[in-house]
């Protein structure tokens, strides 16, 4: 019975790894039984390296699941070293085509199916409405309706190419002000605003076959005042399963996130309670390796024993797991061999379509400075690069480079600047950054250009122009070069 046990807790059980190879501890557990793995930027160089890693993986365990962050915009794994090529939610949002929407999804999906992963943890379901959110412009917000039906079109883009999406972060965070990666966020709105709001979105992916739901590590006042979602029966189980009648793969958010573990007692215990709760996919996240996996697992195993944790929960999670698995195969053996020319190009003009323009943004007739506000969106984002000066570079467009890495404390000397010089500050969730925000303004120039490349709604009042590109991926970043020298 232990045996049986142990390969039914291994199997729904995603962690992490250190390295561009597959460790030994992880394929022996693969061999066992363990559900998969997710892949972050640090075990990723190449395409042929990934498709090899991810081989190796598939060898030890031919129906595992291989999971990634590939969100596009601020998010990206496989394009961490230089930023992603596609625009993220809040742009496709803006730009309004969910054509186009459905074709960044299928081409992400293409470029993961062809390293062989075939989960992707994408897209962010959240609705948000503050510029202090921490998800910012990941959400496609806008309108409920508008991020309900965008986030259907990319999952439908997706899952077109042959990978599993992953709606997150049920039933909807937007509003919450804190990151649930550091602290357990609550949200307080009446249950048919909540409704309308953030639960429409999930609803709607439902119908849209979405593969899979990842938990929010968030308090619902409205749905149950006690507990986060990720260990909530009432939200998951009488909710999503029998009241929506969602029967997808449920997966956790990483366990180790202080919002599930501030109310769990430990990362074993919110393993436990949250398979209880009717989660069937356990995410360990980006430092939760094998010491952490080995516990997980006996802890499991643990509670089946005990009756504490219904045998027949997880025979259901594996069933659920090992179908969305055979679903979505992933080809391993074949990086770069789809053409994602057509979706990458629809990728560019959508970043362009939701561009605006305010004031005089012309950088012609003087010398261009560029003074990057290098601060970091989120923990989820990572250092991934950003900014216009790669694309200035490849426009032709010579400038003086000035970045402000945090902690930012001041501005440098701009005393050598003419009257007939630009400043362009690029900027992004300056209402996240108070010591930036406190900086820039500060900043003075006879022309002075603001590219916000984040969350909309902040005024800039001693601008003489502004860029609004709603995303920082390299696809905006085009776009704001374009508007920048583009004679209008």
């Amino acid at each position: 019975m232990t045996s049986h046990l142990r390969h039914l807790a291994l199997g729904t059980v995603l962690p992490a790894f250190e390295g561009t190879t597959a460790p030994q501890w992880l394929l022996d557990l693969l061999r066992e039984g363990l559900g998969g793995a997710i892949l972050f930027g640090r075990n990723i160089v190449s395409p042929p390296q990934v498709a090899a890693l991810v081989r190796q993986i598939l060898d030890a365990r031919p129906d595992a699941v291989v999971g990634i962050d590939e969100e596009g915009g601020d998010v990206t794994r496989i394009h961490h070293d230089s930023g992603s090529p596609y625009p993220g939610n809040r742009v496709l949002s803006e730009n309004d085509d969910l054509d186009a929407t459905r074709a960044v999804g299928r081409g992400i999906g293409a470029e993961l199916r062809d390293l062989g992963v075939n989960f992707n943890l994408a897209p962010i379901g959240d609705y948000v409405t503050s510029p202090t959110s921490p998800i910012t412009t990941r959400s496609y917000g806008r309108t409920p309706q508008a991020n309900a039906e965008h986030a259907a079109a990319w999952i439908e883009g997706l899952q077109s190419a042959g990978v599993a999406a992953c709606l997150k972060h049920y039933p909807g965070l937007g509003g919450s002000l804190l990151d649930s990666h550091l602290s357990l966020g609550r949200v307080t709105a009446e249950r048919a605003d909540f409704e309308s709001e953030h639960l429409r979105t999930f609803v709607r992916a439902a119908g849209a076959n979405v593969a899979s739901m990842m938990t929010a590590h968030v308090v619902i006042d409205c749905l149950d005042p006690g507990v986060p979602t990720t260990l909530s029966e009432t939200v998951i189980g009488d909710l999503l399963r029998d009241e929506i009648g969602y029967d997808g793969v449920v997966i956790s958010d990483a366990l180790e996130m202080r919002g599930v573990l501030d109310h769990a007692s430990s990362l074993p215990a919110a393993a436990v309670g949250a398979l209880r709760a009717g989660v069937d996919a356990l995410c360990l996240g980006a430092e939760q390796y094998e010491e952490a996996t080995r516990a997980v697992v006996e802890a499991i195993v643990a509670a089946a024993e005990s009756g504490a944790l219904p045998v027949e929960r997880l025979e259901e999670a594996n069933r659920r797991i090992q179908a969305m698995a055979r679903a979505y195969p992933g080809t391993p053996d074949a990086p770069g061999a789809t053409d994602t020319t057509a979706e990458r190009s629809i990728a560019l003009e959508a970043a362009w379509g939701a561009t605006v323009r305010e004031g005089d943004v012309s950088i012609a007739g003087g010398a261009v400075h560029v003074l990057t506000f290098d601060d970091r969106t989120s923990i989820a984002a990572g250092p991934v690069p950003w900014g216009i000066g790669p694309e200035l570079r490849a426009a032709g467009v010579p400038f003086h480079d000035l970045v402000l890495s945090p902690p930012i404390h001041g501005l440098p000397d701009l005393s050598g600047v003419a009257p007939s010089d630009v400043v362009v500050a690029v900027v992004r969730d300056l209402p996240l950054h108070p010591r930036s925000a406190e900086v820039f303004e500060r900043l003075r120039a006879p022309r002075l250009v603001v590219v916000d490349m984040g969350y909309p709604g902040t005024e800039y009042p001693h601008a003489t122009g502004v860029i609004r590109t709603f995303g920082a991926s390299r696809a905006s970043s085009a776009a704001a070069v374009r508007a920048l020298t583009e004679t209008v």
